[in-house]
């Protein structure tokens, strides 16, 4: 399997008060780049894993396990959300559901 495709984890920054600005003020969130294998699923396995037939869903296959917490990924520049996730070996299988904005 090659992994050609490229995901970016984002963990969105902390919030916290500055007295100095009064105000709620939040940092810069960090991502990480990590290389992945892409795919989307058949309309036929859409309907036995999830129920109906979502074009949004897509699956992320990890060649090494990403174990960070994150709010979110990015895909381009679509923003996609965590839906189940599968260890299988030493790999890492992740369902993420498309962001509908």
């Amino acid at each position: 399997m090659r992994y050609t495709d490229t995901i970016i984890f984002v963990k969105s920054g902390q919030k916290h008060y500055d007295p100095d600005l009064g105000e709620m003020v939040a940092t810069e969130p960090t991502t990480i780049q990590r290389d992945c294998r892409i795919t989307s699923p058949s309309f036929e396995k859409s309907a036995l894993v999830f129920g109906d037939l979502r074009t949004n869903n897509i699956i992320v296959h990890m060649k090494r396990i990403y174990k960070d917490t994150y709010d979110y990924c990015l895909i381009g520049k679509r923003k996609y959300f965590f839906v189940t996730e599968k260890l299988i070996n030493n790999r890492q299988v992740i369902v993420l559901k498309g962001d509908v904005s």
